[in-house]
């Protein structure tokens, strides 16, 4: 379930449910250039007192930017070390920062989620959290949205989605923050942010940990213009032509001359179906909202390797039932479909 809440922040404090550390304190003048903070990160906290962080794309520079990240499964394929001890377990991890023009959007999902903790298990099938900070002439405003699907919590089961921002959801022992959105404290008209943390665990002395989480703040100016600077993110998951159930993320774009961006499928219903993106070897405009993205895919491990074209489109919002997703791997094709969960979002459109 999606929801969607705007902030014009000469009033959002009075709204905020929570407040963090400001990031900002900029004083934008019409005069001044527009600048940017933005970060994405999958996995962020401790876990039986063990920091752990997956999948973060860092800050954003001030002057703009863009940032991606990705991982396909966690934990890594031995020998890699789990410091975790399999407590916790993830696929698709991706995290995307894209900060031009007038506005900064981060997004982070996840599929397959499970942290076990000595209660029990927090799982979903999928969690996508998304942060948008935009001006409007000199005024800033934001926008969060979580997805969650499939959550299940120990001592509730099924958790069942209000929709609605900082939705609490009591353990035994702790808590459960859905859809957590914190406006930064030293919002203003023209400058301001927001954190959207599609999960916040937290369990006294056992963990305390956000699952994707994103970040987008703006300080209004002088905003830039976003020609030769066309990027597409998203991820999300779809019913494959055979039925069966697939998750994927996905980025390109073009940055400093060079190609940009990320592949992460896994079809679940075709053995030897998944592929990891190391390389981005071409990124062509489609049509108004369609991009394709053409690249390597890891041949370790998998038997859908080599190059790889992916098509996707932004639809429209919610990315539900209007966004698309098409992939072409050596011996493997899915034709274009729809989403199922998830979103693509077409930056500077």
């Amino acid at each position: 379930m999606k929801t969607h809440r705007t902030i014009t922040y000469g009033l959002a404090l009075l709204f905020a449910f929570g407040l963090v550390a400001g990031t900002s304190g900029r004083n934008a003048v019409a005069t001044t250039a527009t600048t940017f903070s933005g970060q994405a990160t999958v996995v962020n906290g401790q876990v039986a007192g063990i920091p752990v962080k997956l999948v973060d794309t860092g800050p954003v520079d001030a002057g703009g930017g863009s940032l991606e990240a990705s991982l396909l499964n966690y934990p890594l394929p031995a020998p890699a070390p789990d410091p975790l001890g399999g407590a916790l377990a993830a696929e698709v991890l991706h995290a995307a920062v894209v900060a031009q023009g007038n506005h900064s959007r981060a997004e982070a999902a996840v599929a397959s989620f499970t942290l076990s903790t000595p209660a029990g298990k927090v799982s979903a099938d999928f969690l996508m959290a998304r942060a948008s900070a935009t001006c409007n002439g000199n005024t800033a405003t934001g926008a969060g949205t979580a997805e969650i699907v499939g959550l299940q919590a120990p001592g509730v089961g099924p958790v069942t989605v209000t929709g609605a921002a900082n939705q609490h959801v009591p353990l035994v022992v702790g808590e459960i923050v859905l859809n957590e959105q914190l406006v930064d404290s030293g919002a203003s008209a023209s400058n301001g942010g927001i954190t959207v943390n599609a999960l916040h665990i937290k369990i006294p002395g056992v963990a305390d940990v956000t699952v994707a989480s994103a970040h987008a703040d703006i300080a209004c100016g002088l905003s830039g213009a976003c020609a030769n600077q066309d990027f597409i993110t998203g991820g999300g998951f779809i019913t494959t032509k055979s039925g069966s159930r697939a998750n994927f993320a996905v980025a390109g774009g073009i940055k400093n001359g060079g190609f940009w961006g990320h592949l992460l499928y896994i079809d679940h219903g075709t053995p030897g179906a998944r592929a990891k993106g190391t390389a981005v070897t071409g990124y062509t405009v489609l049509g108004p909202t369609t991009r394709q993205i053409d690249g390597q895919a890891d041949a370790s491990g998998m038997a859908t390797s080599g190059h790889y074209t992916a098509v996707v489109t932004d639809g429209g919002e919610p990315g539900r039932g209007v966004d698309h997703f098409a992939l072409t791997l050596p011996g493997y094709a899915q034709p274009d479909v729809t989403l199922d969960g998830g979103n693509i979002q077409l930056h500077c459109k």
